[in-house]
C-alpha cells in the first residue's frame, strides 16, 4: 500500500495499539482517536481514506459519528469498517440506515484487520477510476463489485436506469445540453440516495444516458419512486419555453414527417437475488435488460422489479 490514511477509533487502548502496529508495518499512515468527538474533529479537518470505528464509544457513539460523516460532512463514499462485539444488535443498527462497507466482529486478530483494511482500500482505488463527466465509476467497476457481493453471499438490488427520449433530445438541443442532463441525473441519484441512507449503495455511469445503482435490499423501491418523482419535476427545465408549453419537442423524422417527442422520462429496472439465485454479472445484466424493457413500457417515469423466484 502507499501510505493511505486510516483512522482507528476505539476507546480500548489495546485494540488501537495493535491496529497501529499491524497497519503501520503494512505501510499505512495510521491516525487514532479514542472517542466520537475526537474522531469527528479529525475527520472534518483531514478526512482519511478509511474509517475503522467501534460502535461503542464515549461522548458520541460510533453510530452517531457515522451519521455525521455521511450526512453533515457529506463523505458519502468514505469506506467505513464498523467494529462490533457479541452485544451488537443488527436490527437496532439498521434503524440508523447508515451506509457501512464492512462489519468486523470482536475479538479479531491483527491479521484479520489488515485483510479487511486492504480489501476496502483496493475497492476504493477501483471505484476512483471514474467517468470524467459524472465523476462516477463505470461498468468495469460495477462488474467487480457485483461479483464481490455474489461471492460473499450477500443479497443485493441492482437498478438499471435509462432516460427515454434522450437521443432525440441530444440531437435537437446539442451535446452540451445533453451532458447537463446526464450530470443532473448523476447528482440527483447521489443526493436522494444520501438522504435515504441506503446501505452499501454505489452509483455507476455505464455510458451515455445509462446508469446503475447497486445497493442492499430494503428501501430500493422507495428510492426509485423518489428518483422518478424528482426527475419528472425537474427535467422540463432543460427544455426551452416553447417545448415546455407543448409538453415536448416537434421533430421531423427521416422522411421529413413531423413527429411529437414527449418530455424525457426515466425508466428503472430492478434486479434482485432476494428470491432467486443470480450466479454472475452476465446473468444479472440479462435480467436487467428484461426488466428495463418492461419499465420503458410504463407511462411516465417509473420502475419495474423482477419478482420471479427462478
Amino acid at each position: 500500500m502507499e501510505g493511505e490514511r486510516v483512522l482507528i477509533v476505539d476507546s480500548e487502548t489495546r485494540i488501537v495499539e495493535l491496529a497501529v502496529i499491524k497497519l503501520s508495518n503494512a505501510g499505512y499512515w495510521v491516525v487514532t482517536a479514542y472517542n466520537g468527538q475526537e474522531a469527528l474533529e479529525k475527520i472534518a479537518n483531514n478526512p482519511p481514506e478509511l474509517l475503522v470505528i467501534n460502535y461503542k464509544l464515549p461522548q458520541i457513539d460510533g453510530y452517531q459519528v457515522c451519521l455525521e460523516v455521511r450526512n453533515k460532512l457529506g463523505l458519502l463514499n468514505l469506506p467505513i469498517i464498523l467494529m462490533v462485539d457479541s452485544q451488537f444488535d443488527e436490527d437496532e443498527f439498521r434503524k440508523y440506515e447508515i451506509k457501512i462497507n464492512d462489519i468486523l466482529v470482536k475479538p479479531f486478530t491483527p491479521k484479520t484487520l489488515l485483510g479487511r483494511v486492504n480489501a476496502q482500500i483496493i475497492r476504493t482505488k477501483v471505484l476512483k477510476e471514474i467517468n470524467p463527466l459524472t465523476e462516477l465509476p463505470g461498468k468495469t467497476q460495477l462488474q467487480e463489485e457485483l461479483t464481490y457481493r455474489i461471492k460473499d453471499g450477500k443479497h443485493f438490488n441492482l437498478i438499471f436506469c435509462d432516460i427515454r427520449g434522450f437521443m432525440t433530445f441530444n440531437k435537437v438541443y446539442g451535446l452540451e445540453r445533453g451532458n447537463e442532463v446526464i450530470r443532473h441525473l448523476a447528482r440527483l441519484i447521489r443526493e436522494e440516495a444520501g438522504k435515504l441512507g441506503a446501505l452499501n449503495l454505489e452509483t455507476y455511469h455505464l455510458g451515455g444516458d445509462d446508469f446503475a445503482i447497486l445497493t442492499e435490499p430494503g428501501r430500493t423501491e422507495e428510492l426509485c419512486r423518489i428518483i422518478a418523482e424528482r426527475f419528472d419535476r425537474e427535467i422540463k427545465s432543460f427544455y426551452n419555453e416553447e417545448d415546455q408549453a407543448r409538453g415536448g419537442m416537434v421533430v421531423p423524422n427521416r422522411r421529413g414527417i413531423i413527429e411529437q417527442w414527449p418530455v424525457m422520462t426515466l425508466a428503472m429496472g430492478i434486479v434482485s437475488n432476494e428470491e432467486r439465485v443470480i450466479n454472475d454479472w452476465l446473468e444479472a445484466e440479462l435480467i436487467g435488460l428484461e426488466v428495463l424493457k418492461c419499465a420503458q413500457s410504463l407511462p411516465g417515469s417509473g420502475y419495474f422489479k423482477d419478482r420471479r423466484r427462478s
